[in-house]
């Protein structure tokens, strides 16, 4: 099963690009998952013919992709900020997002500026007694 703990190990331990493509287990794709995903490659282009092709991840750059990684019932394809997982048993797709993770500069900001408004609020109160 693929939890919160395994996505974040993918990005913590897949985070840089290979060196080149030619490192990626491409063939994994071939060989591991239901043949209904239809993947093709195109020069540099993963197709996913299981995704529409209306969907941005229905064509993937391997140029972008930092790994390929087989679990029991998918395959993920990991990227900088998102995992395309493909099952293994069927045409099923699940993606993932990276959340954006707040800066340190904008956590204060966002401090202060709560600080400001209760403390505002405070003062309008105490000037109504």
């Amino acid at each position: 099963m693929i939890t919160k703990a395994v996505i974040d190990a993918l990005y913590k331990k897949f985070s840089k690009r290979p060196a080149s493509i030619y490192d990626l287990n491409i063939p994994l794709l071939f060989e591991s998952i239901d043949p209904s995903h239809a993947i093709e490659i195109d020069g540099d282009e993963l197709i996913i013919n299981s995704i529409a092709p209306s969907n941005p991840f229905h064509s993937v750059n391997l140029n972008n992709v930092n790994a390929i990684i087989e679990f029991e019932e998918t395959v993920a394809i990991v990227m900088h900020s998102s995992i395309i997982f493909l099952s293994r048993n069927n045409n099923d797709v699940s993606l993932h997002f990276k959340p954006i993770r707040t800066s340190f500069i904008d956590k204060m900001r966002d401090k202060v500026s709560d600080a400001i408004q209760s403390a505002l609020r405070n003062k309008s109160q105490c000037a109504l007694y």
